[in-house]
């Protein structure tokens, strides 16, 4: 029993692993302008940030 690579089977893993890689792709690239350091969620809720306590 041969698989064509045209067949439907292939093209819903293919299709959804190529969206998936497309959104990381574009928070990799993005991710300096909207995503927040543990730093600047700290400070949002008023915490304190003490780098030293993150070392392990």
């Amino acid at each position: 029993m041969r698989i064509k690579l045209a067949s439907p089977i292939w093209f819903v893993p293919v299709a959804l692993i190529s969206i998936l890689i497309l959104i990381e792709g574009i928070h990799v690239v993005m991710h300096n302008k909207y995503c927040k350091t543990e730093a600047q969620w700290m400070n949002e809720k008023g915490l304190e940030y003490d780098r030293e306590s993150n070392v392990e």
